[in-house]
């Protein structure tokens, strides 16, 4: 399938969800794992316009939470999958669900009438919609920019924006920081430290002491404020990962034109942009309260991080889907027309770093494939540990780097790629489920891969399970409507599930 058929394909999965069901999928393929149980929750952009009016970037789309039941049974005692998708009934997307039209200004979105309309508006739409976690009994939708949004884990009811318990508010700060937001943000990919079961997140305060705001949450749910660290008003952080001792943050060589975007005239997406030969600043926090170290790679930029860990000298293993430099992302308006941006590739690429090294020394950096890859997904017991296997998505060879075709299984040890293609269907990030019931000493990829894929030839989608070494299709369940591919998700086990689970 050539490119340009293919680009066809990836605009008509980027249409607005419509529905809101509640249905048992049928199994279109193959038999659901009877060792599979428990749910698995996608969040992505959902609505892409209001009224007439298109929102001006894919990361301004209203948050869309599906919910797969796996393993429950139906009334002749075989397993089923039970469907629900709910919208995040954010304060803004209430508002202009009633409205009909554009309300508030979003971080690649003006509000239709030009400077006079965007002037000095500066709370920018949380749309909610980049990731979902469950964790102290509790279901978060994440955003980067702002509060998570609590939801219902059974029926995706959402129940509000929460500052647990408080601990989010943006008190004692200047004016103009506390005009921005009255809260702290939350980011969107926090990790759990599978020893502790602990969650560690971060959020990056913008205004007049841009400053990196470092978090942890028992696992009953309470935050505390772990750190604050000062950093330069251009600090761009998606994503970070944690090891037994360390915190690790990449700071890219990123700018930020300020004054446009608080005069109206251009978007905070549309001011930032990469600093030719700056380089890029390496963090490592440690977790024990002490000195932080600074170190320094080449330019690039990581979206993603797969896993970190710290080999026996002490050094700490840090793998990601590197880019040369930050990805400058065309209006949403251009990409559904089919003018689809030239990103930078972006590899799997291993980070070494010695912490006993000099302040401001190098760090070491090596690709491990050839092949592009993103979404990096591992085995969820092996975060920060020495993981052997890294699942992602990927492109067919000579595809645009931004139309994922195919999963991908690397293997760290042997180089050996084990690749899925799905043209002219789009798979959505896969989610690594170890086999439940499983011996302590199970392999790294004993389990399955879970993946929301986009049928272009019928515009639905469909939920696929695929044995997580070969990539063979054991199962798929039909949707009964098409999903964009969205962004991120995870899979909470039946016994760690709320009551009414399987529903």
């Amino acid at each position: 399938m050539d490119a340009q058929a293919l680009t066809k394909v990836w605009v008509s999965a980027h249409q607005s969800v419509t529905q809101e069901v509640q249905a048992t999928l049928p199994v279109v393929e193959g038999e659901i794992p009877l060792d599979l149980r428990g749910v698995l929750y996608r969040n992505g952009p959902g609505r892409l316009a209001i009224g007439e009016h298109a929102y001006g970037h894919l990361f301004d789309g209203d948050g869309l939470v599906l919910r797969f039941a796996i393993g429950g049974t139906s009334s002749d005692s075989r397993p089923r999958i039970r469907y629900r998708n709910r919208f995040v009934r954010t304060r803004a997307f209430v508002h202009e669900e009633r409205a009909g039209r554009i309300l508030y200004r979003g971080l690649g979105t003006n509000l239709p009438g030009g400077l006079w309309a965007n002037f000095l508006r500066l709370r920018f739409k949380n749309p909610a919609n980049t990731n979902v976690i469950f964790h102290g009994g509790r279901l978060l939708a994440l955003w980067e920019g702002g509060l998570p949004h609590q939801l219902d884990p059974v029926t995706l009811d959402t129940l509000g924006p929460y500052d647990f318990s408080g601990a989010l508010r943006n008190r004692d700060a200047p004016w103009l920081e506390r005009r921005i937001s009255a809260h702290l943000p939350f980011s969107a990919h926090p990790k759990i430290d599978p020893a502790t079961g602990e969650l560690y997140n971060f959020g990056v305060v913008v205004g007049p002491r841009p400053r990196l705001q470092m978090y942890r949450v028992d696992r009953a749910g309470a935050l505390q404020h772990e750190r604050t660290e000062p950093v330069a008003l251009e600090a761009f952080v998606h994503d970070f990962v944690l090891t037994p001792n360390w915190q690790v943050f990449f700071v890219y060589p990123i700018t930020f034109e300020s004054s446009p975007v608080l005069l109206g005239i251009s978007t905070g997406m549309e001011s930032l942009r990469p600093i030719p030969g700056r380089l890029t600043q390496v963090l490592l926090v440690p977790r024990n309260g002490g000195a932080i170290r600074r170190f320094v790679a080449s330019p690039c930029f990581v979206f993603h991080f797969a896993n970190a860990y710290e080999d026996e000298q002490g050094r700490v293993i840090i793998d990601g889907c590197r880019q040369a430099e930050y990805p400058l992302m065309p209006p949403l308006s251009r990409a559904l027309a089919g003018q689809l941006w030239d990103m930078p590739l972006a590899y799997l690429t291993r980070f070494i770093v010695d912490p006993g090294a000099e302040d401001g020394s190098a760090l070491s950096e090596t690709q491990r494939c050839g092949q592009a890859s993103e979404f990096p997904r591992i085995h969820p017991a092996w975060q920060g540990r020495a993981n052997r296997y890294v699942w992602g998505v990927t492109t067919a060879p000579g595809m645009p780097y931004n139309l994922y075709t195919s999963l991908v299984r690397h293997d760290l040890r042997t180089g050996e790629i084990v690749q899925r293609q799905f043209a002219p269907w789009i798979p959505g990030e896969p989610v690594m489920v170890p086999r439940q019931g499983a011996a302590a000493d199970a392999s790294e990829d004993d389990g399955y891969v879970l993946t929301v894929v986009y049928h272009g030839q019928t515009h639905r989608s469909a939920l696929h399970v695929l044995d997580a070494r070969s990539l063979k299709t054991l199962c798929v369940a039909q949707l009964p409507h098409h999903i964009p591919p969205g962004f991120h998700g995870n899979f909470v086990p039946a016994a760690e599930c709320p009551a009414g689970w399987a529903i």
